[in-house]
């Protein structure tokens, strides 16, 4: 029996066609596996998700929070004498207003009434 060179290339063509069908269903349903695992960890890490969600709103209600406080800290209301004007607030630390200064990193150190010397990059 003889076959024809074309019978030939036909029946490897057909080998090779199988043989690739086979490993793309295999690879198929191993993505199709991780897709699943994904989405369960999805569903998992949403679930672990809400129970945080509740858990913190549960934590934190205004009354629980109020009964810590008072259990917990020294806190008073406050009176009306603690309030003042942001413009008398005192000034401490550092000038930079300062202008005439050779170097925009020179700063005048003032602290507890008396000057500090002038600091600059250069100094060190």
């Amino acid at each position: 029996m003889t076959f024809r060179l074309s019978t030939i290339l036909w029946m490897v063509f057909l080998v090779i066609g199988a043989f690739g069908l086979y490993m793309v269903k295999y690879k198929v349903q191993t993505i199709k596996s991780q897709v699943a695992a994904t989405e369960k960890q999805l569903y998992d890490e949403t679930r672990n998700l809400q129970v945080l969600e509740a858990e913190w709103t549960f934590l934190n209600r205004p009354e629980r929070l109020k009964m810590l406080a008072e259990k917990y800290l020294d806190v008073k209301p406050m009176r009306s004498q603690q309030l003042a004007e942001f413009s008398n607030i005192p000034y401490a630390g550092i000038d930079l207003a300062r202008q005439d200064t050779a170097s925009p990193t020179m700063v005048k150190l003032v602290s507890r009434g008396h000057q500090g010397n002038a600091v600059s990059d250069n100094d060190e």
